[in-house]
């Protein structure tokens, strides 16, 4: 396949792609019989049209993928306005947080959802807290040097946090 054959493919793919959503459109319109005897045959072909079938063709022709949406902030919540819970303190998320974090570059977005299911599932604090504040308290660590960041913190999807490297002098 050259890329003039990939190019028509995608676009009857493409084509393929908004027939389906117009369909799941009219399924919905049928009511909850239509939804279960169409939910599951659509589902699954969406999936080997998006993640099968494009795919083999953005593999071999990666300028052909469209590009993803633009990265948007997360949050600007800052430290200095977080309030915490009284039975929480700055030290308890710093525990948290350490536990989750790596020497490894991480996305932000997954040491938020670690450092949240880790309070939610081991009870690591005394009250919950949510992603925000401890986006905000892993600003406070990367500005006084305790973590390294890369990207916009505040793009929790587009920045990467990891472990201080300590043997650097």
């Amino acid at each position: 396949m050259n890329r003039e054959q990939a190019k028509k493919i995608q676009k009857h793919l493409l084509e393929a792609a908004k027939a389906y959503r117009k369909a799941e459109a009219a399924i919905v319109e049928v009511g909850d019989d239509g939804r279960k005897l169409f939910a599951e045959p659509l589902v699954t072909a969406v999936f080997q049209l998006h993640f099968k079938l494009l795919r083999l063709i953005y593999k071999r022709f990666p300028d052909l993928e469209p590009p993803g949406p633009p990265p948007t902030i997360s949050s600007t919540l800052r430290w200095e306005d977080v309030s915490l819970p009284s039975s929480v303190l700055a030290a308890d998320l710093d525990r948290v947080i350490f536990s989750v974090v790596k020497p490894q570059w991480r996305k932000l977005a997954m040491i938020l959802h670690s450092a949240v299911e880790k309070v939610e599932e081991e009870k690591a604090l005394a009250a919950p807290v949510d992603f925000e504040v401890f986006a905000a308290r892993i600003q406070v660590l990367v500005d006084v040097d305790l973590l390294e960041a890369q990207g916009n913190l505040q793009m929790w999807g587009h920045s990467e946090v990891r472990l201080k490297d300590r043997s650097v002098n």
